[in-house]
């Protein structure tokens, strides 16, 4: 179904950074990589069963939403890679409007913006969950 390389690396990267939230991360993590992964995968389905890309608006309503969720979880678990998660959407949503305004020279400028983007908030529920690890495993205080 998913014959595209880069199809295959986003459900891979995606797999692999839910299963390490889930696996090593507390509860923000887990819930972040999952509202990540719901709109990663449903973009990466979405595409494949239409055999085209998204249009601007389903993706700048998409983005929108994700930022969103990203933001009630910053306000309720007070962690700073949900606040750099919740930037890097809000980055990602105003690429959408700027390429509806037609203010980007090139499509070409705005798919590397995008895969950028999106690599960096992989990296950034990753970045979380080893630091969640972490601070779980050497509590403060403890005596070495």
């Amino acid at each position: 179904m998913f014959k595209e390389t880069i199809s295959q690396i986003v459900l891979a990267v995606t797999f692999v950074t839910v299963a390490f939230a889930w696996w090593k991360g507390g509860r923000p993590e887990r819930i972040g990589s999952l509202f990540n992964a719901i709109f990663s995968i449903g973009a990466v389905v979405f595409q494949a069963l239409s055999h085209k890309a998204f249009g601007t608006i389903p993706i700048l309503i998409a983005d929108g939403l994700l930022a969103t969720g990203f933001l009630i979880l910053a306000f309720r678990y007070a962690s700073l890679w949900l606040a750099a998660a919740m930037v890097l959407q809000a980055a990602s949503f105003l690429i959408h409007a700027s390429l509806l305004m037609n203010l980007l020279p090139t499509h070409r400028s705005y798919y590397a913006a995008m895969n950028i983007l999106g690599a960096l908030v992989m990296l950034v529920i990753l970045l979380g969950t080893a630091g969640a690890w972490y601070r779980r495993t050497h509590p403060r205080g403890a005596i070495a």
